[in-house]
């Protein structure tokens, strides 16, 4: 309306004060008149429209201000410093990824640990654990309670000694995975055969300020990992940040692999010559740097001759189970007996085949299974096997059951004497 005024009273003055211009017809000076009225009424209506748009972008402008200071409120006050703001930290709940293990299996090495191994996050957030490695791992929040064994006695009846834990084995987890520390909360086992181990992650939502302490059931305290929980008026880094140390952390482990290959290769004892002229060869199973676990025979390859005697034994630095196992073109056998129950998850016996020794007393020939079976490093033990070479020739690839899919391989080259 303010508008329409100004033109109307703009239209009257120019006509009541119209101009009689020297040398112009009537009729010329209605034409510069009326344009002297156009050229007034367009600056008039740009000087409103001008004010209208002023007028608009100060109410945005304020509007725009007062959500920003809402959402990032200044810094307040507290003694001396200041509480900074969460610097993007945001208010809704983010899930931040874990990777469980890391490993180089074409070097025959696994890094037994959780990356990052301390974290930090928001009450709300969530933590998803990713396998990462081929080695069997779990995620075990044990709240006051005795971790329990990996392995227990099996029901009568059964056609193995012993099967794996039910309390670890399967997934045990709050209401909505929703997790406040109070009770035991457990992954199951990681592992590369779906049909036995359905686990390939882990989720939990951390829903009280706290500290909570992990472990790998397998490993035990070595590989253990924390998480921190503060509240949102706190500052912790994002997931991308965390995923990206957790990338070079992981690349830093791995690095040290050729030193610690050395290291083992160094202590491999030399050849002894017997009373007969043959030799007795040593082979070191396994090799541990902290958490770096070189699931390695040292030396892999090894040339011997027909009477010749190899002996495995656990380096003094290592304390995983393994076995020394040629199979002679055998099929390989699993590692886990999958028994169905009419109520509840099925029981995961462990495989006598993997368990028990075979032919350990015998030459070593081209048929039949020879396996150290599954032997843990008991202090400072003797050769967990030792063979006298038959008389054969030609290569003979021999493995870890419980590692081969780590890259632990091993092979004899036999010679003519």
């Amino acid at each position: 309306m303010l508008l329409l005024n100004s033109l109307h009273v703009r239209s009257h003055r120019a006509a009541a004060q119209r101009l009689e211009w020297p040398g112009l017809s009537k009729h010329q000076r209605r034409l510069k008149i009326k344009a002297g009225l156009i050229r007034g009424s367009i600056f008039v209506f740009l000087a409103a429209l001008v004010s209208v748009l002023v007028v608009l972008i100060g109410f945005n402008t304020a509007a725009a201000q007062g959500r920003y200071q809402k959402s990032n409120p200044l810094p307040v006050r507290k003694g001396a410093g200041t509480v900074p703001p969460r610097g993007g930290d945001g208010e809704h709940p983010r899930t931040y990824t874990v990777l469980v293990g890391a490993a180089n299996v074409a070097q025959g090495a696994a890094v037994n640990a959780y990356f990052p191994t301390t974290l930090r996050i928001h009450v709300g957030d969530t933590v998803h654990w990713q396998r990462n490695a081929n080695e069997g791992h779990t995620v075990t929040f044990l709240a006051g309670t005795p971790l329990p064994p990996v392995n227990v006695p099996t029901p009568p009846g059964l056609p193995s000694p012993k099967m794996r834990n039910p309390l670890l084995a399967f997934p045990t987890a709050p209401a909505n995975r929703r997790y406040d520390g109070a009770t035991y909360a457990n992954s199951g086992f990681f592992g590369t055969d779906p049909m036995i181990y359905q686990v390939q992650s882990f989720d939990l939502t951390f829903t009280k300020p706290g500290t909570y302490n992990y472990v790998c059931a397998v490993h035990g305290v070595p590989m253990s990992g924390q998480i921190i929980v503060v509240d949102r008026r706190q500052h912790v880094p994002p997931p991308q940040q965390v995923h990206e140390q957790a990338r070079r952390s992981i690349a830093q482990a791995l690095a040290k692999v050729p030193a610690a290959i050395a290291k083992a290769n160094a202590e491999v004892p030399r050849p002894t010559v017997n009373p007969d002229g043959t030799k007795t060869f040593h082979v070191l199973v396994g090799f541990s740097v902290g958490q770096l676990d070189l699931v390695h025979f040292f030396p892999n390859h090894l040339t011997v001759r027909p009477g010749d005697t190899v002996d495995w034994k656990f380096s003094m630095e290592d304390m995983a189970p393994h076995t020394v196992t040629f199979l002679n073109g055998n099929p390989d056998p699993v590692d886990l007996l999958v028994v169905p129950q009419p109520n509840g998850p099925p029981l995961l016996l462990v495989n006598p085949e993997v368990i028990f020794p075979q032919n350990t007393d015998k030459p070593l020939t081209r048929k039949g299974v020879y396996s150290s079976g599954n032997v843990v490093r008991p202090g400072d033990p003797p050769p967990i096997l030792s063979l006298k070479i038959g008389n054969i020739r030609g290569r003979q690839p021999y493995k870890c059951l419980l590692h081969d899919s780590s890259g632990m391989l091993g092979r004899l080259d036999i010679v003519p004497k």
